[in-house]
């Protein structure tokens, strides 16, 4: 990320003394509501920073939709948020989220950002030094994994939002919901599944596509149903810093041409974009077995921002499960 200056207005300042001078330790709790909600905790954000945040966050703004979501699943409301892209969001969800001011691009809009007021602010471990700082002066910040070696843990980044937010009893309920639900669905269809190997792909550029390794988001929500990851596909990914790749077209078939299922990265719609639907017009696509065999379906977002997405992709790999059993 590029560094970005940073003038804040004066009354971003007095806000953020206002905020201070609100705050009371979590050793002075007396049982008074509103005592309550004054106390402060201090958390450890993903960079390893401790953080004093609210002990109940009233006004809370996140600054990538990888943390919204997991925000939303946790039960909270949103006063500002980061950008997100059309379809991302589930369609019941979709009027009152879009209400929501958006306070973030590539990078933050800090006087916007001041005006909301906000008690905690969730920005994602790719900004530099200054601009993070800035947006201190602003609320307590709270910074969370979205890029790096644990970007495939998508549960990891629900954890540690629920931290902030003082309620992680919710994200283990999530999970361990979310862990019945995939044991059910690896016994009720455990002989279609067996045998298969699976392949995800994406597309988010010209002329290129997405290969993700089993140890990527989506080979946590797979291979725990039962199914073999594609070895070309683990392969091609070796040795990256995520285990991710962009490829060429021409590299298809050595990537994926092993999958006897193969899954598309989709929004929470069902539709692929402009780039996938590029690559399915190529004959390099048509000629992957698992095409011509017409065992390809979408498979929702291929990165998982939190449980509404892992739960949308395990609705679509049921619908292909069924179909599957069905022929």
């Amino acid at each position: 990320m590029k560094s970005t200056p940073v003038t804040l207005l004066a009354g971003a300042a007095a806000l953020a003394l206002a905020l201070t001078g609100c705050s009371s330790s979590d050793e002075g709790g007396s049982g008074d509501a509103k005592n309550a909600e004054a106390t402060t905790r201090t958390v450890t954000d993903a960079t390893g920073a401790k953080v004093e945040v609210p002990g109940t966050p009233k006004r809370i703004v996140t600054l990538h939709y990888a943390a919204t979501q997991p925000v939303l699943d946790l039960g909270f409301d949103l006063v500002g948020q980061g950008a997100f892209e059309e379809g991302i969001i589930p369609e019941d969800q979709a009027a009152e989220a879009e209400k929501v001011p958006v306070v973030a691009q590539q990078e933050p809009k800090l006087e916007d950002i001041a005006a909301l007021e906000p008690d905690l602010i969730f920005a994602p471990n790719v900004y530099d030094e200054e601009t993070t700082e800035a947006l201190k002066d602003i609320a307590p910040v709270y910074t969370f994994t979205l890029r790096g070696g644990d970007r495939a843990k998508w549960t990891q980044r629900t954890e540690e939002v629920a931290a902030a937010l003082g309620v992680p009893a919710k994200a283990d309920k999530l999970q361990a919901d979310f862990a019945e639900r995939q044991k059910g669905i690896a016994t009720k269809y455990a002989d279609v599944i067996k045998g298969r190997s699976v392949g995800v792909i994406g597309a988010y550029e010209e002329n290129n596509f997405y290969a993700w390794g089993e140890k990527n988001m989506q080979g946590s929500l797979l291979v725990p149903l039962g199914f073999t990851w594609s070895e070309q596909e683990s392969a091609v990914v070796e040795g990256q810093k995520e285990p991710e790749a962009v490829l060429s077209h021409e590299k298809l078939a050595s990537a994926v041409g092993d999958a006897d299922v193969l899954f598309l990265d989709s929004n929470l719609r069902g539709e692929v974009n402009a780039f996938m639907k590029d690559l399915q017009a190529t004959s390099l696509y048509k000629q992957l077995p698992a095409v011509k065999s017409g065992h390809v379906y979408v498979g929702g977002k291929n990165t998982v921002a939190g449980y509404t997405d892992a739960n949308y992709t395990l609705d679509r790999v049921e619908d292909a499960l069924s179909a599957l059993r069905a022929e």
